[in-house]
């Protein structure tokens, strides 16, 4: 394009607005680039980066205009009660944009008295953040680093708006985006959590849905100076090689994340699931329905003991049921000192709590005993599985461990090698956990019987 064309154009833009004449003339010039280009990506990489550019102009332009019409007030008064009588224009503040960083010029007001700060009200009619950062790029980092790391969170902003953010500032980003969240739970509307008699998604037979609580950990990586006192260093410990980990030896140093859920149960209408429906359910949207979880609330932990996570689920479950009026369900994975802290806090606060095994942990171990009992890649092994589990979901466990029991005798492992441990350690958790595998009750009821809800919670807790 001739430049006596940009010309004209840029003469236009300025008819319509002041400043905006050299913006119409670069995106025609842009245009014209664009055409020269001989492949797509070209295209997209010209567009995208000069494009972003050009945006980034508008944006400044239409804070530059709004700057120069605000209007001088007479006095402003801050939530300290001082007037502010000073006003002075041109006062700049830089905020980062998805299309990059754009300075906002207001006036300040200033009271003349030592230590008061001075007060902008268009800070207020633009809504600008506290981080720097607009709020459209605040959200686009949040989305990120929910689901990955600060470092790849970081390459996804850069990759998506070509705007650096620092690590650092992600953490900030996401800390004060999460700040008002246990408060959020905890001033809900008691009666938006818990449905009313009668209403779809209680249990059968009751005024109010049962109440499920639940806890997990997952082993998060720390950093060398957030260890815990007692915890050895990698490089202090006795290693067996020099080039790798021997067994039972771990090359970093990890705490525990405690995370807690409590969630009202839906039950489903209609009669209760079978076992049968259970182990083979029916394809498409046919089958019987699961329980749902509704009203989810989660607490997680890192720094204080697993007995305090514990200890915020009940006192979530009692600020939902004060009066202890509902079926309080506990779906655990079976670990022997979390079990503990579940009876024990059911015991100070006088309920019967009703423990549930994780089902899905008890068809792990059927499963691994499986193996012990068929040759490698043998069909039969998940009939077999299939068979143990019905008979578990009926309410013969002792059965099934019997059943074991016999045919380690019939076809005894290898002394010390592998499925001899295997068998040995599900026999022992299925006989310890038999207490808490009322799965006929729980099925009649509606009641879940795996951990699915603060297993999908642990999933989204970094661990490196």
């Amino acid at each position: 394009m001739e430049q006596y064309g940009l010309d004209d154009l840029a003469a236009s833009g300025e008819a319509v607005l002041a400043g905006l004449g050299p913006l119409v003339a670069g995106l025609a010039g842009l245009a014209v680039e664009a055409c020269g280009a001989v492949t797509l990506d070209a295209m997209e990489v010209l567009v995208a980066g000069r494009g972003r550019e050009l945006l980034r102009g508008l944006v400044q332009l239409a804070l530059d205009t709004q700057a120069e019409r605000e209007v001088r007030l007479p006095r402003v008064t801050g939530e300290d009660g001082v007037e502010r009588t000073r006003a002075e224009p041109g006062h700049g503040r830089p905020v980062v944009t998805l299309l990059g960083e754009v300075r906002v010029r207001r006036i300040g007001y200033r009271s003349g008295v030592r230590g008061v700060l001075s007060l902008f009200p268009r800070d207020a009619v633009l809504n600008l953040p506290p981080l720097g950062y607009s709020w459209g790029l605040q959200r686009l980092a949040e989305m990120y680093c929910r689901s990955v790391s600060y470092e790849q969170g970081h390459q996804f902003v850069l990759a998506a708006t070509g705007v650096s953010v620092g690590k650092r500032q992600l953490e900030q980003i996401v800390v004060a985006a999460a700040a008002d969240a246990e408060r959020f739970y905890r001033d809900r509307d008691q009666a938006a959590a818990v449905p009313a008699a009668g209403e779809p998604g209680q249990g059968p037979g009751q005024g109010l849905p049962p109440l499920a609580l639940s806890a997990d950990g997952k082993g998060v990586a720390m950093l060398p100076e957030a260890r815990r006192r007692r915890t050895r260093a990698p490089e202090q410990r006795v290693r067996t090689f020099d080039k790798r980990a021997g067994t039972g030896e771990k090359k970093g140093c990890k705490r525990m994340a405690e995370t807690g859920a409590v969630f009202d149960v839906a039950v489903p209408d209609g009669p209760a699931r079978t076992p049968e429906q259970v182990m083979r359910p029916e394809g498409g949207t046919g089958g019987k329905k699961p329980p749902r979880a509704q009203n989810r609330w989660y607490a997680c932990d890192i720094t204080a003991g697993r007995d305090v996570t514990i200890g915020k689920v009940f006192a979530e479950a009692d600020r939902r049921d004060p009066g202890h009026a509902r079926t309080w369900i506990a779906l655990v994975d079976g670990d022997n000192y979390q079990l503990g802290l579940f009876q024990a806090a059911a015991a100070a606060r006088g309920i019967t709590l009703a423990v549930v095994i994780d089902f899905i942990h008890v068809l792990e171990y059927l499963q691994k005993a499986a193996w012990c009992f068929h040759a490698p890649r043998d069909p039969a092994m998940e009939d077999w599985v299939i068979a143990q589990a019905l008979d578990i979901l009926h309410g013969r466990a002792a059965d099934v461990i019997a059943r074991i029991a016999r045919l380690a005798r019939d076809h005894p492992p290898k002394p010390g090698g592998e499925h001899a441990k295997i068998i040995r350690k599900t026999l022992s958790y299925l006989q310890n956990k038999q207490a808490f595998m009322d799965y006929p009750r729980a099925l009649a009821e509606g009641w879940p019987i795996a951990t699915g809800v603060i297993e999908g919670a642990c999933r989204h807790i970094p661990v490196n």
